[in-house]
């Protein structure tokens, strides 16, 4: 479908009939581009305070939290107070999900599941509210880097809630009326590349979109083809997954344009997006985010308030990623704050000696060092010892595999039983998503 005529009629029309006022609230957001950081300020804390207002009367959950904490009305609750609210966990989700939603959207919740950093799965509600502030943010941070509503798009996906919904009608409107393709991140065979690679240069797509792991498989089969896509993508976004430096240079490489990583998640919303400057940025009209417990260089727990999740209010909410934030800003002149950075999830990070917490990129930086690795995953058992598969191209030299051994060991500072396995290929999960290291130990002596 001709761009412009998706952007200014057909996709407006569809969020209408959808129920979301995603368009108005996306040029409000570029709009309020122009601000101060003070007059943002403002405005975030009278949406807090009117979601207090709604949780008092609508929530019991938080009914009885906000009272604990003091807060009689909204006007109680500042920026500054947020913290007197204890961290919301995962395990109160599940044991008090009724109660965490609004008596008033009971009949507008819209379900989702998500199997989180431990694989457990995690039911929680969104609404239409939440659902039209999340895409308009995610057309704001695109539109930083040229790609506009209505612009050609392709995602690289393999969540379920997506896939399933891949009727005959849904696909022909997407594509034909919307210029969104979705395309499978699963089984991705040399075959399967070299198709996605001809549906890509046929539809040509401002914006591809998907898992970094993914799209780097991509450009790398694109290397190889000597397959160049110049004057079409505007820009790479990369989501879900920790984007590593070895991956954003291969996908620029390949695509000719920007690289920009999104963080978010399905629960707590879209919670930050690089600029052209690579600074991620958090969505301020859309969420709050905090750092719980930070260590001495900054680092804790991610809380995230959703200011706009009135079917299922979540305060201070643990996502399970661990990061910290900067405040010296950004030069790009956003008046938005700014998120240093996200080193991963919880049990993303592994044991090393002491009981120390080891960022996952220090064993990725020893196992990227073999070519012929293609593949690997390091599971850290609740002892500490390591089970490391790797998917390669030919056998491995003992010496090779000495080195990889002594490089964990040296890496984590730990003297334990490194286990190799030899798989064809490693799977990723049921989401799609694949997650290099997983460790069960617990940090301290």
């Amino acid at each position: 479908m001709n761009e412009a005529l998706t952007r200014h009629l057909l996709l407006p029309l569809h969020e209408r009939l959808r129920g979301r006022e995603t368009i108005g609230h996306y040029r409000h957001l570029r709009a309020n581009e122009g601000g101060s950081p003070e007059a943002l300020a403002v405005q975030r804390e009278a949406k807090l305070q009117a979601l207090a207002d709604h949780c008092l009367a609508q929530v019991p959950f938080y009914r009885e939290r906000l009272r604990a904490a003091g807060i009689a009305s909204g006007a109680d609750l500042t920026l500054d107070r947020l913290g007197d609210l204890p961290p919301l966990e995962r395990a109160e989700i599940r044991e008090h999900l009724a109660d965490l939603c609004a008596v008033d959207h009971r009949g507008e919740l819209i379900r989702y599941t998500t199997g989180g950093s431990t694989g457990a799965p995690l039911v929680f509600y969104t609404d239409l509210r939440k659902e039209a502030r999340h895409n308009a943010h995610k057309l704001r941070y695109r539109a930083w880097h040229g790609v506009r509503p209505g612009d050609r798009q392709v995602d690289f996906w393999g969540s379920p809630i997506e896939l399933s919904k891949q009727t005959r009608f849904r696909l022909w409107k997407d594509r034909r009326l919307l210029n969104h393709r979705l395309l499978s991140a699963f089984d991705l065979t040399d075959a399967r590349l070299d198709r996605y690679i001809a549906e890509l240069r046929r539809f040509r797509p401002r914006l591809v979109y998907g898992y970094p792991t993914v799209i780097h498989r991509v450009a790398v089969r694109m290397k190889e083809r000597g397959v160049w896509p110049r004057g079409w993508p505007r820009l790479v976004a990369t989501t879900a997954e920790m984007l590593l430096d070895h991956q954003r240079a291969a996908i620029a490489e390949a695509f000719g344009c920007p690289v920009a990583n999104e963080y978010g998640s399905r629960d707590a919303g879209l919670v930050a997006a690089e600029c052209s400057r690579g600074r991620l940025h958090v969505a301020a009209e859309h969420v709050v985010a905090e750092v719980d417990a930070p260590d001495s260089e900054g680092v804790g727990d991610l809380l995230i308030t959703n200011l706009d999740a009135y079917g299922m209010p979540l305060l201070r909410y643990r996502v399970g990623d661990r990061g910290w934030l900067d405040d010296g800003g950004c030069d790009c002149g956003l008046p938005l704050p700014v998120i240093g950075g996200v080193a991963g999830r919880s049990n993303d990070f592994l044991v090393g000696g002491g009981g120390r917490l080891v960022h996952s990129l220090a064993p990725i930086y020893v196992l990227r060092e073999i070519p012929a690795i293609s593949q690997f995953r390091l599971y850290q058992r609740p002892d500490r010892s390591l089970e490391v598969a790797l998917v390669t191209g030919r056998e491995l030299t003992s010496e090779e595999l000495d080195g990889i051994r002594t490089g964990l060991l040296k890496a984590l500072d730990l003297d334990v039983e490194v286990a190799f396995a030899f798989p064809e290929v490693i799977a990723p999960e049921a989401s799609g998503k694949y997650r290099w290291v997983v460790s069960e130990a617990e940090a301290g002596p």
